[in-house]
């Protein structure tokens, strides 16, 4: 495979991937996702430890031009999204948005090109990647997690919207300082941080994944 050499400057966005139990589908993606000459991969190790399968995985990611950051302890991902936004705010100067994806194969490399090419169309909007949590192979108490956290923002917000928990979102630079001061640290911060977006009127934009 053929890398495309970049320069950190140069790159429009950061591709948030927190991690805490990395497989053969976070290099796959990576993989993917570097052939994008305008994005930056970062994935965060929430406390993996020195164990040697994820060690090596993370190694992998970096030799194929992606960085690893690294929590000592795990601290959630609502803290992984912040440090990894952090280091690509402090990396990347011309810095468009932030795309945060999961590791578990929910999502494909087009998915968050989509995203990206949706964020550079409208700067001011967040963008959600759903899902079509209707197919059979979706565990049935993951939908109602997921009906649930639906219901509870509808009502918080006025906004309908079938998957709020989807992990695939596209961060404005507008939103940066919002998303970096939104209390939380587990997988609540998503929920938390969508919700007073959507309070504070930024415009939110639902995008189909292509994956599911």
């Amino acid at each position: 495979m053929k890398l495309i050499k970049r320069e950190v400057d140069e790159m429009n966005f950061g591709i948030i991937i927190p991690s805490d139990c990395p497989d053969e589908k976070l290099v796959k993606l990576a993989k993917e996702l570097v052939q994008r000459e305008e994005t930056m991969i970062v994935v965060i190790d929430d406390g993996c430890g020195e164990d040697i399968v994820y060690t090596r995985i993370y190694q992998m990611i970096e030799e194929i031009g992606g960085t690893v950051l690294h929590h000592k302890h795990k601290l959630g991902r609502g803290t992984a999204i912040k440090t990894g936004m952090r280091y690509a705010m402090k990396h990347c100067e011309k810095l468009g948005g932030i795309v945060t994806v999961d590791e578990d194969g929910w999502y494909g490399a087009e998915d968050v090109f989509r995203v990206c090419d949706q964020l550079e169309e409208h700067e001011d909007s967040i963008i959600l990647g759903t899902r079509n949590l209707k197919k059979r192979e979706v565990p049935a108490f993951y939908r109602l997690k997921n009906t649930l956290a639906s219901l509870r923002f509808r009502f918080a917000t006025g906004i309908s919207c079938d998957d709020v928990q989807s992990k695939l979102r596209g961060i404005p630079q507008k939103c940066f300082d919002m998303a970096l001061s939104t209390e939380g640290n587990g997988y609540r911060y998503e929920l938390t941080f969508l919700t007073e977006a959507a309070r504070t009127k930024v415009p939110l934009i639902f995008l189909p994944s292509c994956q599911i």
